[in-house]
């Protein structure tokens, strides 16, 4: 993803600064006037206890007045018929992609869904096969305000999908 980033840039002729690090021990050399989550990343962090060192290393490098975009959304489960089925697609260099769900438990107590995923990969005779955990944390609103109120961080807005399980915080450190 960081490289794909920084070659569009260059074929668009900006200079980025690019940082690879865990969002629960982000250690960037400045304050921003807004941070975003491209998508629900925030639901990768595995438990609360992870997801608050993440909102307080947010809240550490928000400049005065800044705003934080963090996308949230509860994930339903994989329909039992889609369990085992491949999905196929053809890559950029002619290769064979495949991925396909092989389990999933989820604990609505911990908040928790697990989605093993197989990806495949074939072409000229070579294949590539990886099994891979997918798991993702959710929150209510409740859980989530509170959580952030924890890392001294308010929610002057939310946007509620309606009919959805979509939730889009809009932060601020508090005080």
């Amino acid at each position: 993803m960081l490289q794909r980033c920084r070659r569009r840039a260059r074929k668009q002729g900006v200079d980025v600064v690019v940082y690879h690090q865990r969002m629960e021990a982000l250690d960037l050399p400045r304050r921003y006037r807004a941070i975003f989550l491209a998508g629900p990343t925030f639901n990768l962090l595995p438990d609360d206890s992870i997801a608050l060192a993440a909102l307080h290393r947010i809240r550490n490098h928000l400049a005065g007045g800044g705003t934080a975009l963090v996308p949230l959304f509860v994930p339903s489960p994989t329909p039992a018929e889609q369990i085992g089925r491949v999905r196929t697609a053809t890559a950029d260099d002619g290769a064979e992609l495949r991925v396909s769900v092989l389990s999933e438990e989820r604990s609505d107590s911990a908040r928790t869904q697990t989605t093993v995923l197989r990806y495949e990969r074939y072409r000229d005779g070579e294949s590539t096969i990886v099994d891979r955990p997918w798991v993702l944390h959710w929150y209510t609103r409740p859980e989530f305000e509170s959580l952030a109120a924890a890392a001294g961080l308010i929610a002057v807005s939310v946007l509620e999908t309606p009919g959805a399980s979509d939730l889009q915080f809009h932060l601020q450190a508090a005080g």
